[in-house]
């Protein structure tokens, strides 16, 4: 379960960025639906909303944790490639000249078994210039801390680390480096890394091939997707020969309107929504059952408002292994009270200097929100920021009729 992300200097976020998915203690809203119970002093929430205007940030920080995925399992083989074929790793904010020379910044935060490991780096192009990987039971210790290639190892702790340390170069996380001899403790972060994923809800290209994976090897899933697909008059869905390629399966009936068998289609035949629909089921599918972290941007796009309720009701109402959805959207009707608490929804907004900040609903004072609060009346009030959008005014429609 993840607690917390950090970055900092990445793409539109220039400055110090927090995000928590921990209760606030003193709301006391939909926890038993939307709270997840933890032994370590504070709850953990299933969902988040990201809301904010276009070009707000809300992208770059659902990307951001995709980055950190990228470089700890990718670095080891990327620093084999010649430069022409290494993955793009420009982060930096442009619009400052401070910045665009610094160091990017990740760090996340999250709960493994009777752990909590507190993992970062920071990066500038290709080179490691910092990497930390710290683990919490009753209190906190250091694993390892790197600076550059100078490296502090905690020997009691952390054997892997000093038996492998002489072996990495600036190119290469040294969590990725460490898994490539599957050592113990690497292997226990990673795992955990490896059931977190990152997903467009504007683009399917790297998930619908997972999906349709998971129709041709998983039975269960396959039954369960049919199952799911019903309402929209599917009466079958399977995986074809070809890599990506799915056919749902249509009832067919005589001219009595009798049943008489059913039609195949190319997923391509179905609309825009069902597509996303079908495809998106895949990491949906995967991460409930792993108890994995899921980010969606753009989670509503495509979909019925409805729908997008109902995905979200299988986060908060049917999860039982403690799943988190991480997602951005633009439909206020998931910006309600009874489906979503004041600390799950956070809002990304740019200053005058072409920055994003991203805060939370619940940094506002009762004065200004409360848990019986119209939330999404509020939010298009402009209450909260993070709402701007397209002003017409005189000067704007007489320079459209010249």
């Amino acid at each position: 379960m993840i607690i917390e992300l950090k970055i900092k200097n990445l793409w539109s976020f220039k400055d110090d960025t927090r995000f928590l998915m921990t209760q606030v203690k003193s709301f006391k809203e939909l926890e038993n639906n939307n709270v997840i119970k933890t032994d370590k002093g504070f709850n953990l929430l299933k969902t988040a909303a990201i809301y904010g205007a276009n070009g707000s940030g809300k992208s770059n920080f659902i990307r951001a944790f995709g980055i950190i995925s990228s470089f700890i399992f990718n670095s080891f083989s990327d620093s084999l490639k010649k430069d022409k074929e290494k993955r793009n790793r420009d982060f930096q904010f442009k619009l400052n000249t401070l910045s665009e020379k610094s160091n990017t910044i990740f760090e996340v935060t999250f709960i493994k078994d009777e752990y909590i490991y507190r993992y970062g780096f920071e990066v500038l192009g290709h080179n490691i210039r910092k990497e930390w990987l710290y683990r919490k039971l009753d209190r906190e210790i250091p694993l390892f801390v790197r600076d550059h290639q100078a490296f502090e190892i905690n020997k009691e702790s952390f054997v892997e680390g000093e038996k492998y340390k002489s072996e990495v170069n600036e190119n290469v996380l040294f969590l990725s480096h460490l898994a490539q001899y599957n050592q113990p403790v690497s292997r226990h972060v990673l795992s955990w890394f490896i059931n977190a994923a990152v997903i467009s809800g504007l683009e399917d290209d790297y998930y619908k091939d997972f999906t349709a994976e998971l129709l041709k090897e998983n039975s269960d899933f396959k039954a369960w997707t049919a199952y799911a697909l019903k309402y929209l008059e599917i009466a079958n869905i399977e995986a074809g020969e070809e890599e990506g390629e799915i056919f749902t399966y249509h009832k067919k009936f005589d001219e009595n309107n009798l049943l008489i068998g059913a039609v195949p289609f190319n997923i391509d035949s179905e609309s825009d929504g069902t597509r996303k629909l079908i495809h998106i089921l895949g990491p949906i599918y995967d991460v409930l059952r792993s108890g994995g972290v899921l980010f969606i941007d753009e989670l509503d796009c495509k979909l019925h408002p409805n729908l997008t309720v109902k995905l979200l009701a299988l986060f908060q109402q049917y999860n039982k292994r403690n799943a988190q959805l991480i997602f951005s959207a633009q439909d206020i009707h998931l910006m309600d009270k009874s489906i979503l608490r004041r600390d799950q929804i956070w809002f990304t907004e740019k200053d005058q200097f072409g920055a994003s900040t991203l805060y939370s609903m619940s940094d506002f004072s009762s004065n200004v929100v409360r848990n019986s609060s119209d939330f999404a009346k509020k939010y298009l009030e402009n209450t909260f920021g993070a709402a701007d959008t397209l002003e017409i005014t005189d000067k704007l429609t007489d320079m459209l009729y010249v």
